[in-house]
């Protein structure tokens, strides 16, 4: 889960309350985020590339609001969004051998499983001693699957927007509310 938290001073004993401001901060915040994962969901495909899997939009409708006090907390419950964030390694689940990276646009938005045999007969090609493999298309040979023993995502924080204009939407939400 990727987190924003924000926690309101009020050193200067304004009004209204400090939760209030944190409601309205945490409100403007979260709106700046839903909608900088949609922009990022709805940008189009580069010609001949993946279509968009719609991920960053499912993103979009799990952000969440908490408010304890003076404090904001905006939470991206989707899972995979800290990973793009911060990075790291993703190894097969539990049982699984390899992960199926799509490489096909048929492949959008759908796991390896889903496939259904009868429409779309793909073979198994991991040549030996080989650290990857490939499930193809029978027919074309078109390859619709990477596979391999593990996957180094790199961190990408453009998947939030900047903090800058975290602490905008902030400022703008809370002064909306003192004006």
């Amino acid at each position: 889960m990727l987190r924003i938290t924000l926690a309101i001073r009020d050193a200067e004993k304004l009004l209204p309350p400090d939760r209030e401001l944190a409601d309205a901060a945490g409100r403007g915040v979260s709106t700046l985020v839903k909608r900088h994962l949609i922009r990022r969901d709805s940008s189009a495909a580069p010609e001949g590339e993946m279509p968009k899997s719609g991920y960053y939009g499912q993103a979009a409708n799990s952000v969440t609001t908490e408010i304890n006090g003076n404090v904001a907390v905006i939470s991206i419950p989707k899972e995979g969004m800290a990973l793009h964030y911060y990075g790291g390694i993703v190894y097969p689940g539990a049982g699984k051998k390899a992960l199926a990276i799509p490489q096909h646009p048929a492949t959008a938005g759908k796991r390896a499983a889903q496939f259904d045999p009868s429409r779309t007969l793909l073979s198994l090609v991991w040549p030996k001693g080989e650290k990857s493999g490939t499930l193809r298309e029978k027919e074309t040979g078109d390859v619709y699957y990477l596979l391999v023993a593990r996957a180094n995502i790199h961190a990408d924080p453009s998947v939030l927007p900047e903090e800058s204009a975290i602490l905008d939407a902030a400022n703008f939400a809370m002064e909306s509310i003192i004006c």
